[in-house]
């Protein structure tokens, strides 16, 4: 596939799969490839993306899981390379793009027609943390368009009951998303704190509620890396490198 003007190409090192992105808007981080290794779906189950950006989190539970993926993207330059890395992954039958709000996109996308629900949000509440003059990057990392409130009300609209909402987010706003969660019926029920390496405190978490869900929650931690720089077994596993 030919490259556009200021995009480049990245090899997600697991089974050919690569992704095209634009250095000058916005680029993934390892919370996304950390988030989709953690979600469990099936070549049966519809998965809704919200969020999607370039859609690496989409084609990562495409190809590995099997699962049909919706990814929901409210910049067009981001719906469209998400639908060009569904292309070039071969992944066009599996990923289908809804360029457009989060907010609603259940009235469009079907309410509770999903089995399970992603989401890497921003992590800054508008006004919030470093300031980035790019709107598109601004539009990544800050609430501009969906609080996390919002976007658990979402999650909760599309997905049917018994179905998971499997969410990245910043350590320090734990608290905020554990109620919002739970205030939308979505039952906080396994929360893994992401650590860099030992010795590193947690700065990161992903959470898995579930729609309708019993109380009850499990607490694990994931460390990526050994003080030597090389990635944990525990890490390699659920990259699928070991």
């Amino acid at each position: 596939m030919e490259l556009l003007p200021g995009e480049r190409l990245d090899n997600l090192q697991y089974k050919g799969l690569r992704l095209l992105q634009r250095p000058d808007a916005y680029c993934f981080t390892s919370d996304a490839v950390l988030l989709a290794n953690l979600v469990k779906a099936g070549a049966r189950d519809k998965v809704a993306d919200l969020g999607a950006g370039g859609g690496i989190i989409s084609v990562l539970i495409a190809a590995k899981r099997g699962a049909d993926v919706t990814a929901v993207e409210f910049q067009p330059w981001a719906a469209q390379l998400c639908r060009r890395n569904a292309l070039l992954n071969g992944l066009q039958e599996k990923i289908s793009v809804f360029q457009g709000d989060i907010k609603g996109c259940a009235a469009a996308l079907g309410a509770g027609a999903f089995d399970a629900v992603v989401s890497n949000p921003p992590y800054f509440k508008a006004g919030s943390g470093e300031v980035r003059e790019e709107e598109s990057v601004a539009l990544s990392r800050h609430e501009s368009t969906a609080t996390l409130a919002d976007i658990c009300a979402e999650a909760a609209a599309l997905l049917k009951n018994g179905g998971a909402f499997y969410m990245v987010h910043k350590v320090e706003r734990m608290a905020e998303a554990l109620t919002a969660l739970s205030l939308h019926g979505l039952q906080p029920k396994a929360v893994t704190l992401i650590l860099p390496k030992p010795g590193k405190g947690a700065d990161t978490f992903v959470v898995r509620a579930v729609k309708g869900g019993r109380a009850g929650m499990k607490l694990d931690m994931l460390t990526v890396y050994e003080k030597n720089g090389e990635m944990t077994k525990e890490a390699a596993r659920l990259y699928g490198k070991a």
